[in-house]
């Protein structure tokens, strides 16, 4: 059949299906429904000269174009789109007209073929540069790839136009992008700032990716600028209430969740935050009460009933818990978590048998190992070493791609219980099956140091430095190590440097910088970061060193008071006593 042959048989209703294709094919303006109809999309169109719109320019289409389209479009009718999507697809390609790009993104979304949908709104963007409909669809497509900073461009394209783009969504997005994303999208937000500094989707999603970059601080007074324009606005609520917690300000947070709750007391939302701040402190009693009001209005909201069964075990009141955890599972909540807990629970109440049934139920989820631990520790202590250890061996063989991970398990069982030669012959086959898993080689380094094997500590965190450059925590370990224990003063003061410009505010590193500094006998200096440390993190340990770098700096009132505080949060500590004797000789 030729061409002027189904011209003249398409007549009637396929005439009135085709024509607007035809039209579109034939002009090069949009594909746009016409005004007032229900699928109209606003458009605010650049001013065009008379010329423009007394002529439209004609394009006809290329031989064969207006067959294969016609072709499609009856496909279309008779069911057959995948046939008509194909053929719309390489005529839109062909023609690089609007209307018939438009058709396939259309046709491509109704059948949720999406990457015919990012091909054919590309071609209708290209084609038609002042369309928001196309713009949204290519957009929509963008954020499904995790293609962020391209579906900016088009978001931005689409607030120029006059469309409403919905920046807001990346601040959903900002902790599951990549660092390069982040600070990309960033870049480009707080330029669109810069024309205009009030807008709240803009700000919102500016805050959410200072927060994921770990620029909490900065959040934080970008929160506050929210807060100015919509006090009232509960995503502007929480987001600030989550900036104070991060920087170790609850109080402040719950202050400002208590202020919201007095305008919003039925917000189940800030509530729950608030309840969940004030278990995260150890508010008990507060939080108890908190989760209960949430409990008899949600008896059935899984996180309510895992933390009405955490405040259960915390007052030891197990029967409770149990019910607690036992409504989870039935409900098919927490599962794993809820039986994990209930392993514990049975522990604690020194049924050693129903532990044992229950941490065998968990079957997945981040618990799994956690119970095998548990398991392989009651089976040790009911029957014995080797019966753990077979149980363990059992498990490995259902779960190799567990392997590594299990035989730190072991590992970890066998230098509580064990002996230090049944440990490394572990550790060594360990290491040996799977060479580049730097848990195994990290906790063999760790072993290392706790039976005085130096030379195998050096060796496994120069390994991992070997595999992993960039890894501050085997920096650390490493230089603080040759900072207590040899005077290989210069390589440690190299080798934590590192580690702090990696982690500039990890208190474990500051308190290993002015430990170093002590070794190398520059007391102020050492102080500055002691001092710092012991702020950030109170501990037994950064308090003997504290205090130790005081006395040798002749401050020894200073010293006596530091040892004396840190006695009353950790009157059993290894370090304080050891400190204490080599001063005071008590």
């Amino acid at each position: 059949m030729n061409e002027s042959q189904l011209k003249f048989r398409c007549r009637g209703w396929v005439w009135l299906t085709i024509l607007p294709v035809l039209l579109a094919g034939c002009v090069s303006q949009s594909d746009a429904p016409p005004a007032g109809s229900a699928n109209a999309v606003p458009v605010v169109d650049a001013p065009k000269t008379q010329a423009q719109i007394a002529e439209p320019v004609v394009r006809p289409f290329p031989e064969g174009s207006l067959y294969a389209l016609l072709s499609a479009e009856v496909a279309g009718y008779r069911g057959d789109y995948q046939f008509a999507l194909d053929t719309y697809l390489v005529e839109a390609r062909k023609t690089g007209d609007p209307g018939v790009a438009a058709r396939v993104t259309r046709l491509a979304a109704y059948m949720k073929a999406d990457e015919a949908v990012l091909e054919g709104s590309e071609l209708w963007v290209g084609a038609d540069e002042t369309s928001l409909e196309a713009r949204q669809f290519l957009a929509d497509q963008l954020v499904k790839r995790g293609r962020y900073v391209d579906a900016l461009v088009q978001m931005q394209a689409i607030d120029r136009l006059g469309g409403e783009a919905q920046f807001d969504f990346f601040a959903y997005r900002a902790s599951r992008m990549a660092t390069e994303d982040q600070k990309a999208l960033l870049a480009g937000l707080e330029g669109m700032l810069l024309e205009n500094p009030l807008e709240p989707q803009v700000l919102f999603s500016q805050a959410a990716l200072l927060e994921a970059l770990g620029r909490i601080e900065d959040a934080l007074v970008v929160s506050d600028s929210l807060l100015t324009l919509k006090p009232e606005e509960l995503n502007f609520i929480i987001l600030k209430a989550n900036l104070l917690g991060q920087l170790n300000r609850k109080a402040e947070g719950r202050t400002v969740l208590r202020a919201a709750l007095l305008k919003n007391p039925k917000e189940a939302r800030l509530r729950l935050l608030l309840a969940r701040s004030l278990l995260e402190d150890q508010l008990l009693d507060e939080a108890r009460l908190a989760y209960q009001a949430l409990y008899e209005e949600r008896p059935e909201d899984g996180e309510v009933l895992f933390a009405m069964a955490v405040l259960s075990i915390e007052a030891e009141d197990f029967e409770q818990a149990r019910l607690h955890l036992l409504r989870l599972v039935r409900t098919g909540q927490r599962e794993s978590q809820a039986q994990y807990y209930l392993g514990l629970v049975a522990e604690q109440a020194g049924d050693a048998a129903l532990a044992l049934r229950e941490f065998g139920k968990v079957k997945g989820g981040y618990e799994f190992l956690s119970a095998q631990g548990r398991i392989a520790d009651l089976l040790r202590s009911t029957q014995s070493m080797t019966e753990a250890r077979a149980y363990l061996s059992s498990k490995k063989e259902i779960h190799q791609g567990l392997r590594p991970q299990l035989d730190l398990i072991e590992g970890q069982l066998l230098s509580r219980f064990g002996d230090q030669g049944a440990l490394f012959e572990h550790l060594d086959r360990a290491v040996a099956a799977a060479p580049k898993d730097l848990s195994l080689l990290y906790f063999r380094a760790m072993s290392g140091q706790k039976f005085d094997r130096l030379d195998i500590l050096e060796r496994d965190l120069r390994q991992i430095l070997k595999l992993d450059p960039e890894n501050a925590d085997a920096m650390n370990a490493l230089g603080y190590t040759l900072a207590d224990q040899t005077d290989r003063f210069d390589e440690a003061l190299m080798l934590i440097s590192e580690a702090l410009r990696l982690k500039p505010d990890e208190p474990a590193f500051i308190d290993s910088m002015g430990w170093v500094l002590y070794r190398l006998e520059r007391f102020d200096e050492a102080l500055i970061y002691l001092e710092r440390a012991l702020d950030l993190f109170p501990n037994d340990e950064v308090a003997a060193h504290l205090g130790e770098v005081l006395w040798a700096s002749g401050k020894t009132r200073q010293a006596k008071r530091v040892w004396n505080a840190s006695l009353v949060d950790y009157p059993e500590s290894q370090y304080l006593k050891a400190v204490l004797k080599r001063f005071l000789d008590r």
